[in-house]
């Protein structure tokens, strides 16, 4: 894969900052990876080809091209990064390639702004609204770990972009409702708000390959493109405690997308989903504003959450064996029938795995019921996986 043309145009209010993709082991078309935004971020927005290697690292690994060559600089900490990543997606997955990672403009030192500023990835999912809030309760506004700014991303989702490459309008829209209660939200908690448009996802060859090696590299990405203004942003953990399954979000190597300018630092890699959602629950924005919803469908009427995706019944799942789904304004369903647990997708171990944390809450709430359901359909789910 060759990355080439890093450009950095601005076109209707918004800036974008994009490189193309040149596939050499396969036959696909030349594509366009882009992140734009407009106003205040667009501003502070920093062009470099770091960004993209690091979007692109795991698709040529996945589709087994030989090298990655960048046709710009890229920083020497990350260079190392990737080939660390690189090495683990390798071990985990053995379709994947080793892919040399090449500069034509060679590797070069990066460096952090003189201030220390920290921002962290939001969507206003509980891991992102967990890390603030737990930010908020161990630092003063003035410390220098204190959150200063939340990036939020458009075109993560599959649904966003449609078949010809343009963003969806009603996607935009659904967006904006969200940028407008984060907004709300920045004011209460005192950050800077970052929306960012991507088109990402539409590059990814399915779903797999997405929660296995793309989505945490393409948060880690745009992360570099505020280079200059932050040193340092968050990536929240995915709730699977301890020990999570391999995927695309991992303790194991979040930190290597770190460029010396812009480290990526994993947070709350201890915290179980269970855990977080408790916490949220204590907070009145956590309370309001969760929104766990996989977006498959637009949530009718306002709704936060559409209350029927597999994410946000194991959310649900959660919150009734806390006995605290009724205090949940962000939910507009206050209880779950069995059958719907039942029918839930679990299309892998991490998801199982997410799936039997409300066991144990559930059962100390009396609802044997709902237990019943998630042990039949984890039971399905290990049948069918051998």
């Amino acid at each position: 894969m060759i990355l080439t043309r890093l450009a950095d145009n601005t076109a209707n209010g918004l800036r974008r900052i994009s490189m193309d993709l040149v596939w050499e082991n396969n036959d696909r078309p030349r594509q366009t990876l882009y992140f734009e935004a407009g106003g205040k971020t667009a501003e502070i927005l920093h062009a470099n080809a770091n960004a993209f290697a690091i979007a692109c690292l795991p698709l040529a690994a996945w589709l087994n091209e030989e090298r990655l060559l960048v046709e710009d600089k890229l920083c020497k900490r990350l260079r190392y990064g990737l080939s660390s990543i690189n090495q683990v997606f390798k071990q985990w997955f053995p379709r994947c390639s080793l892919v040399d990672v090449q500069a034509s403009e060679g590797f070069q030192t990066t460096r952090p702004p003189d201030q220390r500023r920290v921002a962290t990835l939001l969507s206003g999912g509980v891991d992102g609204l967990a890390t603030l809030r737990i930010n908020r309760l161990d630092y003063p506004l003035d410390h220098p770990e204190s959150i200063k700014a939340c990036i939020t991303l458009f075109g993560i989702n599959k649904f966003d972009i449609d078949e010809q490459g343009n963003q969806v309008p009603e996607r935009l829209d659904a967006f904006e409702a969200v940028v407008g209660r984060l907004s709300e939200l920045a004011d209460a908690e005192n950050y800077e708000l970052h929306p960012v448009r991507t088109n990402i996802r539409s590059l990814a060859p399915g779903y797999s390959f997405w929660v296995k090696m793309g989505f945490g590299a393409g948060h880690s990405a745009v992360s570099q493109l505020f280079q200059g203004t932050y040193d340092k942003v968050l990536l929240a953990s995915d709730g699977d405690g301890p020990n999570p399954p391999p995927v695309a979000i991992h303790p194991v190597f979040n930190q290597h997308f770190s460029t010396d300018a812009v480290r990526i630092q994993s947070e709350q890699d201890e915290m179980t989903r269970l855990q977080k959602i408790d916490l949220l629950t204590d907070w009145e924005y956590g309370r309001r504003f969760m929104q766990p919803c996989h977006y498959v469908h637009i949530p009718e009427g306002g709704a936060i959450n559409c209350g029927e995706c597999e994410k946000c019944v194991r959310t649900m799942l959660s919150l009734i064996g806390l006995g605290k789904l009724d205090e949940v304004s962000a939910f507009e369903q206050k209880d779950l029938k069995p059958i719907r647990v039942f029918l839930i997708p679990v299309s892998h171990a991490g998801k199982a795995k997410l799936l039997g944390q409300a066991i144990g809450p559930l059962q100390k709430a009396g609802r044997s019921d709902l237990v019943w359901a998630i042990r039949a359909r984890l039971a399905l789910y290990y049948l069918l996986r051998h």
